[in-house]
């Protein structure tokens, strides 16, 4: 009863404009989801409007799909200078019952792009995809690697990377996307590993791989037998998925990546790209849209 007296007066106020209105994101999923989306509140916060964000994802679920990986806030200890408010919760419980939309990147994927003019007050459910070169101008101008982020072995292991003149960072997501899922396609196979790490072995004079992954034993047990890598790889397992921006800052650190379904691995790359960098990709319909966002990709 108190909370419905408490929505009706907030609502009264927004309509009668006492209260500044806002546009609330939605904050879900990993580090990667959670640059995403507050790369999408960025774009109205570029045009003036207020911006907030939902996390309640983080304090009632915190989850994978699958209820089996940790999920943390993780944004702003990865990248401390950014700016950000949290929404209240009653601001969150007004705007989702009153003001929300659902996005256009869900189980069907639309190109209408109307919810890049809409204003305040909005709550931005769902998932969202927009034009590439926008989404790319704006993750440069957001997104850089600073000091202070890592811990001392996370430290250890960057400098080690660093050192490596051909050091080649693998993403091999596993988790929720070892199946199939429909907005991302079939998971990548035996086969492109071993294309992919020989395409390395081709191209650089002595490359060293740097395997990370959410289930790292499976990657030791599992993938690397299958390798032509006995003597120029390890897996990375310093962090747990609970320290996922870790991972990516040290991804990121590789002269060059093998991405899978999901985007650590991407983001990795398109944080320090550059047109001697070679990203490969797994060759599927959901991977193409990367063609446009990376310097120099490689389908296999």
């Amino acid at each position: 009863m108190l909370g419905d007296l408490k929505r009706n007066i907030y609502k009264y106020l927004l309509n009668r404009g006492l209260l500044r209105t806002k546009i609330v994101v939605l904050m879900d999923g990993g580090i990667c989801s959670q640059m995403h989306q507050y790369l999408l509140g960025n774009l109205y916060r570029k045009r003036g409007f207020p911006v907030c964000y939902d996390l309640t994802f983080y304090k009632e679920w915190g989850l994978d799909i699958n209820n089996e990986f940790v999920r943390n806030f993780d944004i702003l200890k990865a990248f401390p200078y950014l700016e950000f408010e949290e929404a209240s919760k009653l601001e969150v419980d007004v705007y989702r019952r009153e003001y929300f939309y659902g996005g256009n990147d869900g189980d069907i994927r639309t190109n209408d792009m109307s919810f890049l003019s809409l204003i305040p007050p909005i709550y931005l459910g769902g998932y969202y995809h927009f034009p590439s070169k926008q989404w790319l101008e704006t993750f440069q101008s957001l997104y850089r690697m600073v000091d202070g982020v890592l811990d001392k072995v996370n430290q250890i292991k960057c400098l080690e990377i660093d050192k490596c003149v051909d050091s080649v960072g693998v993403h091999v997501r596993r988790g929720d996307l070892k199946e199939e899922v429909s907005s991302y396609g079939a998971p990548a196979s035996f086969d492109y590993f071993i294309n992919a790490t020989a395409f390395f072995k081709k191209k650089l004079y002595r490359p060293y791989f740097y395997f990370f992954s959410d289930e790292p034993e499976w990657v030791k047990m599992d993938l690397l037998p299958r390798l032509s890598v006995k003597d120029c790889a390890e897996v990375v397992d310093i962090n747990g998925s609970d320290k996922g921006y870790m991972d990516l800052y040290l991804l990121a650190h590789c002269k060059h990546q093998i991405t899978t379904k999901g985007t650590l691995g991407k983001f990795g790359a398109l944080l320090a790209d550059n047109p001697d960098k070679y990203v490969v990709l797994y060759n599927d319909e959901t991977q193409q849209y990367w063609k446009i966002l990376l310097q120099n990709p490689v389908f296999i």
